[in-house]
């Protein structure tokens, strides 16, 4: 009994101050009574919108107390609800559990975070909603009911979030904001607003047209509070192809604190004067973040690729600095993937014998170690580059850039063909560079003689083409012989920044470690090294651990298959015929069969319908109010999508409908082209859509419309097998 009444005190204390902090901040946020709330006025234009908000309140405040840093943040927002589309999405809040953003809905923990909800009605009654008892918690997401939601009610919500975190190596940088002004219902009133104590370090500002920050005073004499507010924000008109970082009125935050001078050197931050709001970047920040990161290379750092490409005896300097790329992915990184993978399954331990450290220790980090060895190799073989600093086209232009963590570094090697690096993984290349950044304005540091940079000057990188981008599906369809299911055998092809998103899916760890071993056969494997009963146990039981990988994903694609076509598949087959990781601009390309069980075929009488239609992939549909559009159009990549099928036509039966499948259209900014024909006893049929550029103005939208809406339309087409 005495051991358990200080365990009852506590919780009894923790209850009690959880129910007097939610007393406290009810107080705080919900001043205002059910009749001041409803005298709100709403502008006339946006009567007719689903829901307006009329305030939008965010504040964030870090305090430092010796070796604590308090952080402290809030959202506070009074929605109306005017239709039934609005009354349906917010019937229901949705919160992430355990994420340590404390905005758009998220939370940090439950036990840290108070959440308040009650409902203005429209004659200025008030109803609470009682949190524990509409809560619910399923696959770590909260969900909160919000029971009698009518149209005509504001909810009116607020979620408060006090943290506390123990410094750990003496520098901290806290998750960036950068959000646009704008949300999916106009606001009425918008504040945002950030709090810091005077050793913190501090970047804020406002782009593309938003309020200028302003300084408030607080009433604690060692912060300072920075502020931005907007009254009668319309809403975003789209989140379709668009970056409305780049376009819309936008704030972005960083926050960070060192506890020493010694922590602030490598700080990933913008440095400015402790306490001082840092706006802006500027010539002198981007050099002094070139010389952090890219220290003075010698020659002999590249001597071992070096060897390595010189006994290819390869033709071009682009061929030597490709073949390079292959062994430095190798050699500083998958080498030592098995023992990764082998730690993971369990099957050894975390501390491996001092002699086998060279299979364990030596992988490089991030893209930096892999661009100053590029540089060295680059003095080697007697060639200039530059060393490149780029933002991505969602956040926006480079003289806008503030948040450290969004430059992109990379390296250009200026061979006759220039090539490109920036990404670090073990599908890396030099054939492109990631979509985000075609098209982007990049700051260009030249290096002549392996002298530091001294100057910048600004650039726009190349944007790839549609053809560099093919996506393409080589399809046989046949009926089963009770013709109650589809066949389908295919082979896919991935090209250019295609291969990116298809590789984690296509390949396994399994298959991409055995074609680098098999590229670099002189290379051992992890379990080659130790005492001979060691060695023998761990190829044994890393061998059963690739095959329960191979196994595990082709149950992966199994599944992959079934969510793809809506139904369920058997006799699934897959094999990887090309991995598109070695070689210049090589495809990457599978083959996968297997049945389609109920889907797409329906029995007509003695004939029957095909839907033909849906073996293009899915269409982008185009809804009424999307159809107008005042903003720009902003796509991954210029991209082009094939579709060779080939329908199998049973004995006995004749193809009609074939008519409706051949179209073409075509312009500036894209097209949607099909081909039909029977030939023999099959139809083949052929569809090729195209996206002809990255990034299209407003103005073009009422091109790309036509072959948008066509490929929708195909998506639904149709053909009769007919007996004769």
């Amino acid at each position: 009994m005495k051991t358990l009444l200080p365990a009852i005190a506590a919780l009894f204390l923790c209850a009690f101050s959880y129910a007097q902090d939610r007393e406290e901040l009810e107080e705080r946020f919900w001043k205002d009574s059910g009749e001041t709330i409803i005298k709100k006025s709403i502008p006339a234009e946006w009567e007719k919108e689903s829901a307006v908000i009329l305030t939008d309140d965010r504040y964030y405040q870090y305090i430092n107390n010796g070796s604590t840093v308090y952080f402290t943040s809030s959202k506070h927002e009074l929605i109306k609800i005017q239709d039934q589309s609005s009354l349906e999405g917010f019937s229901e809040i949705k919160l992430n559990k355990d994420s340590k953003v404390s905005f758009f809905w998220s939370t940090y923990s439950k036990n840290e975070t108070v959440i308040g909800i009650r409902l203005i009605k429209p004659d200025a009654s008030v109803v609470v909603i009682d949190i524990e008892k509409e809560e619910i918690v399923e696959d770590d997401i909260r969900k909160i009911a919000i029971p009698n939601l009518e149209i005509g009610d504001i909810i009116d919500f607020f979620i408060y979030t006090k943290n506390k975190e123990k410094e750990s190596d003496g520098l901290e940088v806290y998750p960036a904001i950068e959000t646009p002004i704008k949300d999916d219902y106009p606001i009425v009133d918008y504040r945002i607003a950030m709090e810091v104590e005077n050793d913190f370090f501090l970047n804020m500002n406002t782009y593309n047209g938003a309020p200028a920050v302003k300084e408030e005073p607080t009433d604690r004499g060692a912060t300072k509070m920075y502020v931005v507010e907007a009254k009668n924000v319309d809403k975003l008109e789209t989140k379709r192809w668009y970056f409305p970082l780049a376009e819309e009125p936008s704030v972005k935050i960083q926050v960070a604190f060192a506890r020493m001078n010694r922590n602030e050197k490598y700080a990933p931050i913008f440095k400015g004067e402790d306490g001082e709001r840092k706006a802006t970047v500027t010539e002198e920040d981007v050099l002094d973040f070139y010389d952090r990161k890219f220290y003075k290379v010698s020659k002999k750092m590249a001597n071992d690729v070096y060897d390595y490409v010189d006994e290819l005896n390869l033709k071009t300097k682009e061929e030597k600095f490709r073949a390079a790329l292959e062994w430095i992915r190798f050699h500083k990184n998958t080498k030592y993937f098995e023992g990764v993978f082998a730690y993971q399954a369990e099957l050894i331990g975390p501390q491996p014998s001092p002699r086998c450290y060279e299979y364990y220790f030596g992988r490089f980090e991030n893209s930096t170690q892999v661009i100053n060895l590029l540089r060295a190799l680059c003095l080697k073989l007697d060639v200039d580059y530059d060393i490149l600093m780029a933002q991505p086209r969602f956040d926006g232009k480079m003289k806008d850039l503030l948040i450290k963590a969004n430059a992109r570094t990379g390296i250009r090697i200026n061979t006759p063909t220039p090539l490109y690096f920036f990404t670090y993984s073990e599908n890396m290349t030099m054939d492109r560079f990631p979509d985000v950044l075609e098209g982007a304005e990049v700051f260009v540091g030249t290096v002549e003689k392996n002298k530091r940079i001294t100057s910048l000057k600004t650039e726009t990188l190349p944007v790839s083409t549609a053809d560099e981008n093919i996506y393409k599906e080589d399809i046989t369809l046949s009926l089963t012989d009770d013709k109650k299911n589809l066949k389908l055998s295919r082979t896919s092809e991935a090209n250019g920044h295609h291969i990116e998103d298809h590789i984690y899916s296509w390949i396994s760890w399994v298959d991409f470690l055995g074609e680098d071993y098999e590229q670099f056969p002189e290379e051992d494997h992890f379990y080659d090294c130790g005492r001979k009963k060691t060695v023998k146990n761990n190829t044994a039981s890393f061998q059963s651990l690739r095959d329960k990988t191979k196994e595990t994903y082709l149950k992966n694609r199994e599944e992959a298959a079934e969510k793809e076509w809506s139904a369920e598949v058997e006799n699934y087959t897959s094999e990887i015929v090309q991995s598109g990781r070695y070689g210049s601009k090589n495809p990457l390309i599978i083959k996968d069969s297997f049945t389609i069980q109920d889907n797409y075929i329906k029995k007509a009488g003695p004939n029957y319908i095909i839907e033909i239609g849906k073996f293009i992939g899915g269409q982008v549909e185009i809804e009424s109010k999307e159809r107008d559009r005042k903003v720009d159009i902003y796509l991954d990549h210029a991209t082009k999508y094939i579709y060779n099928i080939d329908l199998v036509i049973p004995d006995g039966y004749t193809v009609k409908g074939i008519d409706k499948l051949n179209q073409s259209i075509d312009n500036a900014t894209g097209g949607f082209t099909t081909k039909a024909v029977v030939e023999g006893n099959l139809l083949k049929l052929t569809t090729v859509k195209t996206y002809k550029k990255n990034y299209l103005k407003a103005a073009e939208w009422s091109q790309m419309l036509p072959w948008l809406d066509a490929a929708f339309e195909f998506n639904q087409a149709k053909v009769l097998l007919e007996k004769a």
